[in-house]
């Protein structure tokens, strides 16, 4: 088979840039010098079937690339974080070969560029992953174990804490943590959704009950504001009392997952 060398050579920087890039992200390190680590490894696997190594002194080529790579398209501050970057890199770099090779065993041969195109499949599928990865790190992070207590009535929840919720209260100056109705109706089973919809409820059956107008969330609406005896914040037991609920119809839940979102304060 006739072996084109611009086109393979060109490949092979493209793949070792993606794999570069997938370290990079996973690790959260800033990358340096990115097109001559890759012009290197480039250069090598195109040249490496010359010499005809057996399997073991392949490995071990790969290996010593790896560390060449590495070391110049990244700092470090230990020598554990060196390690890391070695063994995703390599891990990688079969991970691409590995995609390439189920496609063949699919489809059968293929033209060389249909290499590049199941890297940049693959390494836009790893980035899809991270970030879903990522996303939940930040919301487990963020997120709390809640008690609010007001009364007999003792409800658990689990709550977001976000730093763009900085709404207050205009009448008590309290933070407003604002909850869906699926909370607040815990709290007043009397009270149908349709009715805190439309604002047919008065706001004296409801514990220090008032509208306030807000900017944040729904411009130009208002939303119910009334307060429960006590918010517990599980794990490092903090204790609020009389803290002010704001109900929401923003669906915030949809974003963050929870029916509860803490304010700035509350950190």
């Amino acid at each position: 088979m006739e072996i084109v060398i611009e086109e393979t050579l060109a490949i092979n920087i493209f793949l070792n840039l993606l794999i570069l890039k997938i370290v990079s992200k996973v690790v959260r390190k800033k990358s340096r010098l990115l097109i001559l680590s890759s012009l290197i490894g480039g250069v090598i696997a195109l040249i490496e079937p010359l010499w005809g190594l057996n399997p073991v002194l392949k490995i071990c080529l790969l290996i010593c690339l790896s560390f060449i790579m590495i070391l110049i398209s990244f700092s470090y501050t230990s020598f554990k974080d060196f390690l890391v970057c070695i063994a995703l890199f390599i891990f990688a770099t079969f991970l691409f070969g590995g995609g390439a090779m189920a496609v063949g065993q699919i489809f059968g041969t293929f033209p060389l560029f249909v290499v590049a195109i199941i890297g940049l499949v693959i390494f836009v599928l790893v980035n899809i992953v991270l970030k879903i990865i990522n996303h939940h790190k930040r919301m487990q992070k963020f997120t709390y174990n809640l008690t609010f207590i007001d009364g007999d009535k003792v409800i658990k929840e689990e709550g977001y804490l976000d730093s763009g919720n900085v709404l207050y209260d205009t009448i008590t100056k309290k933070p407003i943590v604002l909850v869906t109705y699926d909370v607040f109706h815990k709290f007043y089973e009397d009270v149908s959704l349709m009715s805190l919809i439309t604002k047919d409820v008065s706001s004296c059956s409801i514990k220090n009950g008032h509208y306030i107008k807000i900017n944040s969330v729904g411009k130009g609406t208002s939303i119910l504001i009334f307060t429960v005896d006590q918010l517990k914040v599980e794990g490092d037991e903090r204790m609020y009392k009389n803290v002010a609920l704001g109900v929401s119809f923003s669906g915030f839940e949809k974003s963050f997952g929870k029916n509860v979102l803490l304010h700035c304060d509350f950190s």
